[in-house]
């Protein structure tokens, strides 16, 4: 059922363009990173924060704050570009450990975020206390840890071929997309 529906998202007109194209499909994948710089960055430094390893002139509350709009587009500039990217070779990743691993990690971070959103709300305190506290440590350390295995497993999905005799995706000539 996965695999009928990565087959027919990547035959839609709007994927089958992306895939083809000789400008969009890199443009696209240079944005991707774009944002994947932008919110790593981000999150490296509120995380180095939080553990009191960098950044430590700054009010952890007053740091986080700062944080949050920038964060929220790149990370919307991220998911959608990876999307495009995901739904073009939808079939190839399917079959793609490494991109796997990266969609498991991703539903981690989702779930960090939940988890941990109370305890970001509370930063103010840390601030007055003069004292982060263990679960907030931890949620810093967890974090770079999902995101590092995140980056990781997001560069490994360049270096599995796929099974050419199971992809069925063409370019809009008629050429086969695999040479």
């Amino acid at each position: 059922m996965l695999l009928t529906f990565a087959q027919w998202i990547q035959f839609t007109d709007f994927f089958t363009y992306v895939r083809s194209s000789t400008f969009f499909y890199p443009i696209v994948l240079s944005l991707h990173m774009c944002g994947i710089a932008m919110f790593g960055g981000m999150i490296l430094l509120g995380d180095m924060r939080m553990l009191g390893m960098g950044m430590t002139r700054f009010k952890v509350s007053d740091f986080l704050d700062q944080l949050k709009t920038p964060k929220r587009y790149a990370l919307l500039l991220m998911v959608t570009m990876g999307a495009i990217l995901a739904g073009s070779k939808a079939e190839e990743y399917y079959y793609n450990t490494f991109f796997r691993v990266k969609m498991a990690l991703l539903l981690g971070v989702a779930l960090h975020g939940l988890v941990f959103r109370s305890l970001y709300a509370r930063a103010a305190a840390w601030d007055e206390a003069r004292v982060i506290p263990s679960q907030a440590k931890l949620a810093a350390a967890l974090s770079l840890l999902l995101w590092t295995g995140l980056v990781i497993a997001g560069r490994g999905i360049g270096y599995i071929e796929p099974p050419l005799d199971k992809i069925h995706a063409r370019l809009e000539q008629g050429i086969s997309y695999f040479r």
